[in-house]
């Protein structure tokens, strides 16, 4: 008979197998998008923020921009994501590199369910689809000044400015 250790980490392997499989099969319906690690600094150069404003990445897929965020900024950064592969590793990374650190929270929802109100920057690699449903939010929900930037899709119907980077092209809207 196995002991529990054992028993713990087959359960544990067959999880994340479960998992894995969910994910694609949710990547089919709504597939992945990333922001590339060469322009990641680039894109953080754009975004000023103060230490006590909140930032949030709408689809954080690893975390990687929630990371760099908190890192660059000290402030309270927030991730949605949906994707239970992708919820596990973000959650390996922050039980490994920043445990203690309040400031970094991943929420398993969906962004549309939720109230964006509190945001004072919102970033957001999504497709076109989904950026159209989510301009009648930002519209809605979003305070006096916030900054939402967008990684190679524009918003369909808000003008906003156009920034050039190393790879694709970072779109940035005041509200």
């Amino acid at each position: 008979m196995p002991n529990g250790l054992a028993l713990a980490i087959c359960f544990l392997v067959i999880l994340l197998f479960v998992a894995y499989i969910v994910s694609m099969i949710l990547n089919f319906v709504n597939p992945f998008y990333s922001t590339p690690g060469k322009v990641l600094k680039e894109i953080l150069e754009k975004f000023k923020l103060k230490k006590d404003e909140k930032f949030v990445d709408l689809g954080s897929g690893d975390g990687r921009m929630v990371f760099a965020v908190n890192k660059k900024f000290k402030c309270t950064s927030v991730g949605y994501e949906i994707s239970p592969l992708l919820l596990i590793i973000q959650n390996l990374r922050k039980i490994l590199f920043a445990p203690f650190n309040s400031k970094i929270q991943f929420r398993e929802e969906s962004f549309f369910n939720v109230s964006l109100h509190e945001y004072d920057t919102l970033y957001c690699a999504l497709p076109d689809a989904l950026l159209s449903n989510l301009e009648e939010k930002f519209e809605e929900e979003l305070k006096e000044g916030s900054k939402v930037f967008t990684y190679k899709t524009k918003l369909p119907n808000k003008k906003g400015k156009e920034i050039k980077l190393k790879e694709g092209i970072l779109y940035e809207y005041t509200y």
